[in-house]
């Protein structure tokens, strides 16, 4: 096995990411790139880069997450 990169994911901090939605899947869009961060748990919260709405989606609705980078830490 192959690892180009090993990413920490946490609720404190703040990713962004392309996140293709199941909804999106089925009817054929493409990703969200989104500044991303894991909270609460067992739910994604999505601000799109292109502008729009903060959202909040359950992880059960996430298709994929990609080009995972985190851009912001609030570790100590």
């Amino acid at each position: 096995m192959y690892v180009e990169t090993v990413v920490q994911i946490n609720d404190r901090d703040t990713y962004q990411a392309s996140v293709r939605l199941r909804t999106a899947v089925v009817s054929n869009r493409p990703p969200i790139d989104a500044l991303v961060r894991f909270s609460p748990t067992g739910w994604l919260t999505m601000k799109p880069l292109a502008g729009g709405k903060v959202t909040v989606v359950s992880a059960a609705e996430v298709f994929d997450v990609t080009n995972l980078e985190r851009v912001q830490s609030l570790d100590g």
